[in-house]
């Protein structure tokens, strides 16, 4: 068994998910095909209609099509746009099931991924004739991945006017929150034409305030001692872990580049998740 992937080789994003359960292969696929199972662990529940063409009913989820079906080995639909596929194959004794779920939302793969690992857990007690308890939002877990998936690093792009180093991070916490915890509490956040200093070192000037509309965004022009000559700040509808955050930082001298993703990304979007992290504990 394999720890959890990001697949990037695919035509777009997937993340895999495998488990190993003491289970004969027909009683797995039936855990995982039949609608009174589904109810039981899969997000909404689910009715699939077993054939290709048929129709994949997730009930307040959405609909989708069941695109290829091979009891008791493989199953694949569509939920949305999403595609997910169901691999099942015999161990030993046992069943190694395998979820791959692909997605155009590359930020949002920790949360995906962290959000079948506590799917799969269900999915042992169902196949354990038990009741699955509450799962909890695997908030941890969720971090741990977004590290290990590299979605904590910007897209940078260059021209011959300059860089910009462009952040878009799942977390797990709504807007308000993750804003009150950028700038260091409750209406702590200047407005425009005020000074915008480090939350966590207020001797430190970043920049004067040119755009302020809480909890949504927030831009200001660097300081002459500070990387970059832009930050632009955003907050937007993410997962069902909660917000997603935006942040753009650019400037023309090819020099500040690494310290300015260093500063925002390392330093003060890192911050963020992490203590927004903690609000679940």
């Amino acid at each position: 068994m394999t720890d959890t992937e990001l697949l990037t080789d695919r035509d777009r994003p997937a993340v895999k998910v495998e488990r190993r359960y003491d289970h004969p292969i027909d009683r797995v696929w039936r855990a995982v095909t039949e609608q009174e199972h589904l109810a039981q662990w899969f997000p909404f529940g689910a009715d699939l209609e077993l054939r290709a063409g048929g129709k994949a009913d997730f009930g307040e989820g959405g609909t989708g099509e069941v695109l290829e079906a091979d009891p008791p080995r493989f199953l694949a639909f569509t939920w949305g746009d999403d595609k997910l596929e169901f691999t099942l194959a015999e161990d030993g004794d046992g069943t190694l099931f395998t979820l791959v779920h692909g997605f155009d939302d590359k930020p949002g793969a920790a949360s995906f991924a962290a959000g079948w690992e506590l799917c799969m857990g269900a999915l042992a007690e169902v196949l354990a004739d038990r009741k699955p308890g509450e799962a909890g939002r695997g908030v941890a877990r969720h971090e741990e991945l977004a590290s290990r998936f590299g979605l904590d690093r910007p897209q940078v792009t260059t021209t011959a006017d300059g860089w910009t180093a462009s952040f878009e991070r799942q977390l797990t916490c709504p807007a308000q929150a993750a804003w009150d915890l950028f700038f260091g509490g409750p209406g702590a956040a200047p407005g425009p034409g005020e000074e915008f200093r480090a939350p966590q070192a207020t001797a430190v000037l970043l920049g004067v305030v040119v755009e302020c509309d809480e909890p949504k965004s927030f831009a200001f022009a660097v300081a002459a001692d500070e990387p970059g000559e832009e930050v632009r700040l955003r907050f937007g509808e993410g997962t069902g872990h909660g917000a997603r955050l935006f942040l753009e930082v650019a400037g023309t001298d090819p020099a500040e580049l690494d310290a300015a993703v260093e500063q925002w990304g390392d330093g003060a979007i890192a911050r963020v998740a992490a203590e927004a992290a903690k609000l679940d504990a």
